[in-house]
């Protein structure tokens, strides 16, 4: 087992502190699209959306 002396053991806290900053990022991220995508398809299912026809559809991407 290794042992560390005190600067060494706030090294690796503060390293550790990056990388969780980090990850909370990420998940924060990740939280945010699935609340989207589950209001998205609360929408879909309540039939809020409109549909095309693949014609339409092409005619509507090509505007953008």
């Amino acid at each position: 087992m290794e042992v560390l002396n005190l600067a060494q053991l706030n090294s690796e806290v503060l390293a550790l502190k990056k990388q969780f900053a980090t990850i909370q990022k990420f998940i924060s991220e990740d939280l945010e699209f699935a609340r989207r995508t589950e209001e998205a398809w609360q929408e879909i299912d309540e039939g809020k959306c409109t549909t095309l026809s693949e014609e339409d559809f092409r005619k509507e991407m090509e505007k953008w």
